[in-house]
């Protein structure tokens, strides 16, 4: 199957008579004449089937959601993550900089802002 050459490949019929594929020939495909039958497309269901898209940010958008498997509204906002610092040993964490710091657990009552006393 991997074979670049064409006419050294094989084809999709001898595949699906392989005994790797049928497990030595106990448990062969179905053949195309038991479960494949033509299927008949009117004109209109050709026409209905493709829909104008309204605009291509409502496609990047979908797309975007898509991609994060968020389905919520995305016009919401977000409670924002905090982030685990790379640079700091534990469990200390940054908050993004509105100058609040988030108190550790390692020191309890102490703040990142606090001057030192």
């Amino acid at each position: 199957m991997l074979d670049k050459n064409p006419e050294r490949r094989i084809g999709v019929p001898d595949i699906k008579l392989h005994p790797w594929v049928t497990r030595n020939g106990e448990e062969p495909l179905p053949s195309e004449e038991e479960h494949c039958s033509v299927v008949e497309v009117t004109e209109e269901e050709v026409k209905n089937s493709v829909k104008l898209i309204p605009s291509w940010t409502t496609v990047i958008l979908v797309k975007s959601m898509l991609r994060k498997r968020s389905f919520g509204n995305p016009f919401e906002p977000q409670a924002r993550k905090e982030e685990r610092s790379m640079s700091v040993p534990g469990n200390l964490l940054l908050k993004d900089g509105c100058g609040e710091g988030i108190k550790s657990p390692e020191l309890p009552g102490v703040q990142e802002d606090e001057a030192a006393s």
